[in-house]
């Protein structure tokens, strides 16, 4: 093009962004060339930023495309755009002629631009976390991953296609999928009453009041389901607080729904239209069916329905007559929702309508707040919704993550403060990004435009209760009340408090003296919004007054909160202090996951190399982690302790060395990486034995014993653990938990019991549960465990059921993800052997998955093993193979539990013809695991299979033989319940 042409539409092209981007709230932060940036969300908040941003790029594209270029003596291709969108935080400052009229710094520009250069001709692209569930406004390619230059995480996005047809929020967001109706049986009842009211001739005005997300009109769809049974007339519309809704928006719908009218009709055939249905109506409306065509804004010019300026007195007139004739026929419910965004048009037609003589008319609007003139609903009978109660939010997260572990469900809870929209998102976030459902700490990708609902709730606040609300914010989730008035100078019945909480953001804590935020989320999102300078002043703030003039007595109760607002403002000293002493607390009440976090907290905030006590001290520290971490493992800890090991390395430290070694191979142990584990465990032997520290070196025979065992390397477990036990007997101090006596003595009866060993097992676990009893330790979780597997060896199901529920008590309440799953294991197999229920069956699925999940491997085999024996009974052919070869290949990670029970599986599928290799081989293979193992109820149950395989195939040569060795195992080993299955097949073999 010539430079005057390309300069003339560029002008062109720069008045259309002038034009369309405010006209949807944006802003234009920078034009360059035919390049825009423009921002939505600021001076102004909206909850619908996101769908405001991708609207305006929709018109821009649609303009571009229109553009003539017919420049003789040729023609050009028609012009394309290709545009980028994302929501985030950003941090403004003042433009210039170089940054445009703001300057907008962060991650989020960088991810908007670099989507803007991945998008293809005439491409839209907009990340999920803008828009989130709004994504069914539109067509959309769809949802992919892209990883972008410069961009750590890869970003989920959408290609936006054009505009879907869906008219409100819960269309768009229930395209997704609604869960099962839950709670609300009270407020259905009231509107199911208000309906039979009206039908008896009372006319009803219900407003149902709650603040956004709260389930309002997923009660009225299920109301109006009802009501459209009751032969009612059911009239519905919405307003919106977009720029382009129109006056009179909701009863236009209505009317034009109600009418037959839509838009793209000539003004000709929208008059003939209307005035058929007035006559079905009632033939008197007819004389109103001039202000009916002005009220729908019909352009006599052009033959189009539009809108333009409407007499407002005849419409409200013109409407009242239209309710009057309906309400004739049969009752009417009139529903419209987000009154709260009504014009004040639609408020004066509502109160007309009212004041009608209309006796059986219902209307039922639907609001997010009440008072300051920003709903006119006076005279409603108000319909309040509560957050869900912990049973109903935790109903419908396991609908939304079925499998989900307990520790995931309460979190999910607890940030969602109840409010159903907030549990939706965090689930179907969780669901997309983390197959690790444990670690839910701050919302992340996915929510945006929820920050963005809930951001524009807080921008409307008035400007001492934005600083009130942020303040308390970067207090924490629970705020101790003296705290805030000691800062603010707002006390629990200060009345800007009573207006956060009708704002649904803070009220009364549960413990006496405490408030806390409604929603974990808002919290969040709200403590991003303060500035990181004003921030981390509040900390310090926070801290000093915290340690200064903190209530007597409650000194520990602080610790936590001291180190997290003395880390927060980088005060690394104070910050590791509190967190070490917080961590010591958290430890001594057996809450392994706060222990694991101070800890790790005051290894982060410590610098090892500054001073040769500042390492001594890391080196405590990381011992007094790993210790946290035994009953409930994690990867992650095992950075800290490999450090360990390099420091004390360079400060060629013998003991701190060993002891490193030492946690290093007890972590591994625990994790099931038993290769692993025996290395360093028998490194750190040498190294204790050097150094000459006995009571080291007798800790880590005794986990060595311990790895042997899991490692069914019997002969010298038992040595090891018979070693310990015995020293650990002698040196037994009085009023010390014997922790470490009582898991020797369990491991030991594990070996026993695999070995057939039962009466002397159930011995060694009666005297390690007499050690600890009722201690809440999770000691015991963890031998409650051991004894529920040795009853289930030994066939007796019910004891092990109830030594795995107690079990799976204890470990919830110390928070190991576990032993508890290993309990929930251990129960559903339990179960399963005498209801044959699937839920059982579905526990040790979950269980299962949750620990792998995590990396956690530690005797998952006899959880594979378990489920391929059960899938296989349950003739699941396929998912029984699954599981016998996730159990094989934990076998060759010396994890061989569970080896000889998946064979047997597979052998009972190949009888069945399932498989390709003989039933046979598959007992043979079964066989030689029981016998490494010198596992006799292995054997035992081995040479049962192999009858009840041949009988099953008509082959009846040695199943006599098979049968008499078996009963002569299991009477020996006093398997009841195996005796007698052996004894029916006899039976049914003759």
């Amino acid at each position: 093009m010539e430079a005057e042409d390309f300069s003339d539409l560029l002008s062109h092209l720069r008045r259309a962004y002038e034009d369309i981007i405010p006209r949807h709230g944006g802003t234009i932060v920078q034009i360059r060339g035919d390049g825009l940036l423009a921002s939505f969300g600021y001076p102004e908040t909206h909850e619908d930023d996101g769908r405001r941003a991708t609207e305006a790029a929709l018109d821009l594209h649609d303009f571009v495309r229109r553009i003539p270029l017919d420049l003789s003596p040729r023609t050009l291709p028609p012009l394309h755009l290709h545009t980028g969108v994302h929501s985030g935080l950003v941090l403004l400052a003042d433009g210039d002629d170089l940054h445009g009229r703001l300057d907008l710094l962060g991650n989020t520009v960088n991810v908007a631009a670099r989507l803007s250069d991945v998008a293809q001709s005439d491409e839209i692209l907009v990340s999920e976390e803008t828009l989130g569930a709004e994504s069914h406004f539109y067509e959309t390619t769809p949802r992919r991953s892209l990883s972008l230059q410069g961009i750590i995480q890869p970003i989920a996005v959408y290609g936006i296609l054009g505009r879907a047809a869906v008219g409100t929020r819960f269309e768009a967001r229930s395209m997704r999928g609604l869960t099962s109706f839950i709670g609300r049986q009270t407020e259905l009842q009231a509107l199911k009453g208000s309906l039979y009211d009206i039908i008896k001739g009372q006319p009803q005005y219900v407003a149902i009041v709650a603040p956004a997300g709260m389930g309002k009109t997923r009660l009225v769809e299920e109301f109006l389901r009802d009501s459209a049974n009751s032969d009612c007339r059911i009239l519905r519309g919405y307003c919106e607080s977009y720029l382009s809704a129109e006056p009179l928006q909701p009863f236009l719908q209505i009317l034009r729904l109600l009418l037959g009218l839509d838009y793209g009709m000539t003004a000709a055939r929208a008059a003939k239209v209307l005035e058929r249905t007035l006559a079905e109506i009632n033939p008197d409306l007819l004389k109103y069916r001039f202000e009916f065509l002005r009220t729908l804004s019909l352009d006599p010019v052009n033959g189009q329905l539009e809108s333009r300026n409407i007499s407002l007195e005849n419409t409200i007139a013109a409407i009242c007559k239209l309710f009057d004739a309906l309400v004739i026929s049969k009752p009417v419910v009139l529903f419209i929702d987000d009154w709260q965004w009504a014009d004040v048009a639609s408020r004066q037609v509502l109160e007309a309508i009212r004041r009608g003589d209309n006796r059986t008319l219902f209307v039922l609007v639907a609001s997010r707040e009440l008072g300051d003139g920003n709903v006119a609903i006076g005279g409603a009978n108000i319909l309040t919704l509560a957050p869900f109660s912990a049973d109903e939010a935790e109903e419908i997260i396991r609908q939304l993550l079925p499998g989900s572990n307990p520790f995931t469900v309460t979190r999910i809870r607890e940030l969602s403060g109840g409010n159903p929209l907030f549990i939706e998102e965090l689930c179907h976030s969780v669901a997309h990004d983390s197959p690790d459902h444990n670690r839910i700490g701050r919302i992340h990708g996915g929510e945006a435009w929820l920050e963005k609902l809930i951001e524009s709730r807080v921008e409307r606040l008035k400007p001492e209760q934005i600083d009130l609300v942020r303040t308390a914010a970067v207090i924490g989730n629970v705020i101790p009340t003296w705290l805030l008035e000691r800062l603010t100078g707002c006390g629990e019945s200060h009345p800007l408090i009573a207006t956060l909480a009708a704002q649904d953001l803070i009220f009364p804590g549960e413990q006496s003296g405490t408030l806390r935020f409604k929603h974990g989320i808002a919290r969040d999102v709200i403590y991003d919004s303060v500035g990181l300078r004003q921030r981390n002043a509040l900390h310090k703030c926070i801290a000093d007054t915290l340690r200064e003039h903190g209530p007597a007595g409650a000194q520990e109760e602080a610790w936590e909160l001291l180190a997290y607002h003395y880390g927060a403002c980088g005060k690394v000293v104070e910050a590791a202090q509190y967190a070490e002493a917080a961590g010591d607390k958290a430890a001594g009440a057996s809450a392994l996951d706060r222990a694991q976090i101070q800890y790790g907290a005051a290894l982060s905030a410590l610098d090892p190399d500054s001073s040769q006590e500042n390492y001594e001290r890391w080196i405590s520290i990381a011992q007094r982690l790993a210790l946290a971490c035994v009953f409930d493992p994690s990867r992650d800890q095992l950075e800290f302790l490999q450090r360990a090991v390099v420091l004390a390395t360079a400060h060629h430290d013998q003991r701190a060395l060993a002891r490193a070694e030492y946690w290093v191979g007890y972590i591994n142990y625990a994790l099931g990486e038993l290769a692993y584990a025996t290395r360093h465990l028998e490194t750190a032997l040498a190294q204790a034995t050097a150094v000459g520290d006995e009571p080291l070196a007798v800790q880590i025979r005794a986990v060595l014993g311990q790895a042997c065992a899991a490692a069914a390397e019997y002969d010298k477990s038992l040595v090891l653990l018979d070693e310990a036990i015995s020293i650990k007997r002698q040196f037994r101090k009085r009023g010390r938990l014997p922790v470490a006596l009582a898991y020797s003595l369990a491991c030991k009866a594990t070996v026993l019991g695999d070995r057939g060993l039962f009466e002397q097992a159930h011995a060694c676990l009666d005297e390690a549960l007499a050690a600890v009893h009722d201690s809440g330790h999770e000691v015991e979780a963890s031998i409650l465990c051991w004894k529920s597997a040795v009853s289930l060896w030994q066939g007796r199901w019910e004891d092990a059921r109830a030594a795995a529920i107690k079990g799976q008590h204890i470990a919830e309440r110390v928070r190991s993800l576990y032993l508890y799953a290993m309990n929930l294991s251990l129960g559903g197999y339990a179960s399963w052997m005498t209801q044959r229920s699937q839920k059982s069956l579905q526990a040790i699925v979950d269980a299962t998955s949750w620990l792998e999940n995590r990396n956690r491997g530690l005797f998952v085999s006899l959880n594979h093993g378990w489920l391929a024996d059960s899938l296989v009974e349950s003739e699941r052919w396929q998912q029984a193979r699954h599981h016998a070869a996730r159990a094989l290949l934990r076998s060759r990670r010396h994890d061989r539990l569970g080896e000889a029970m998946a064979y047997r599986a597979m052998a009972r599928a190949s009888a069945a013809g399932h498989n390709r290799k003989s039933p046979e081989v598959y007992l043979a293979l079964a066989m030689k695991n029981a016998l490494a193992r010198g596992a006799r109820h292995e054997i035992a149950v081995t040479q049962l299979c192999d009858a009840q395989i041949r009988l099953a195939c008509g082959e009846r040569a040695h199943v006599a033989e098979l049968l008499d060795q078996a009963e002569s195992l299991f009477e020996a080993m006093g398997m009841t319940w195996h005796i007698e299955a052996t004894r029916d097949l006899r039976r049914r073999s003759r």
